[in-house]
């Protein structure tokens, strides 16, 4: 009975190998061998923390993480701001809600390049933007909002929206309505009826949503490129890492700002789950 007990998982190991082999050649071995990279200097063969060492001490190195939270946590913060207050009053049956859903949603299918090739025709001096703008009276010269800090800002701006808002329309609509409903009956107004039992029940995945797209925007690398300004305010650790690869075809200084931008990440990630637990985290829907 036992010996059929580990046949039988031995079996269900082994339908684990489709997904786990594609894992290990693509994600764990080269995380390895990056890792490996970053305790060797260029065409050097001893162990040392030279890359580390130099990329603390030379600004152009450091500053790329401040420069990098500086241009991603103010965006997130924007864009969560934006979508949740646009999939708060969408949770609402007005006329049109599927097509303005979509339009919103839509920059997801059109991916950074599409924007950022759209932004330079709508910003540019000459663009739709200015030329309304100067048009109207409004202003007098064009606005410079492409190839700075700006433009990057904007584009991941863009993106950030539209992801956020099609995860928070999810959670939004799992939350039991009978909660709010209940809370009016009580004598509670729409804003303390927001305040005490919608927003806390909804705080969790709020937290989880805005956590994935700040770790994701971390990585940001064509927008900052496309639309912003590379060589200065937006000379991102991504940017850095491509400048030592493919430029100074330094791959061990390249596989240390990665694996600073890995740990980066995963501080980053522990800190906003760890605001995270301090509130509710359970469940809000219903089993209707």
């Amino acid at each position: 009975m036992n010996r059929k007990s580990s046949l039988s998982k031995f079996a269900d190991y082994l339908l684990l190998l489709p997904s786990l082999i594609p894992l290990l050649l693509v994600f764990v071995y080269p995380f390895i061998k990056g890792i490996l990279l970053t305790f060797h200097k260029k065409d050097e063969t001893a162990w040392s923390l030279a890359n580390y060492i130099r990329f603390f001490t030379q600004s152009d190195f450091y500053t790329t993480i401040y420069k990098t939270f500086l241009l991603v946590f103010p965006s997130s913060v924007l864009e969560m701001v934006v979508a949740f207050a646009m999939a708060y009053y969408l949770r609402k049956n007005i006329k049109g809600k599927a097509i303005i859903s979509s339009l919103i949603i839509f920059p997801l299918t059109l991916g950074a390049l599409i924007i950022a090739v759209g932004m330079v025709d709508f910003f540019k001096p000459a663009g739709w933007l200015n030329s309304g703008l100067l048009a109207m009276g409004i202003i007098h010269q064009p606005v410079h909002l492409l190839y700075n800090y700006w433009g990057a800002f904007i584009g991941l701006t863009i993106l950030g929206i539209s992801f956020m808002f099609s995860n928070l329309t999810g959670l939004m609509e799992g939350i039991d309505p009978s909660f709010e409903q209940a809370a009016r009956t009580l004598g509670a107004n729409d804003f303390t009826t927001f305040r005490k039992v919608f927003f806390p029940l909804i705080r969790s995945g709020v937290l989880t949503v805005f956590a994935l797209n700040f770790i994701m925007q971390l990585a940001v690398f064509s927008t900052a490129i496309l639309v912003g300004n590379p060589a200065s305010t937006t000379r991102v650790m991504t940017v850095a890492a491509f400048d030592e690869a493919m430029k100074n075809f330094d791959y061990n200084m390249a596989s240390t700002i990665a694996m600073i931008m890995a740990l980066t990440q995963a501080i980053s990630l522990g800190i906003i789950f760890f605001i995270r637990k301090l509130g509710y985290v359970g469940s809000a829907s219903t089993f209707k």
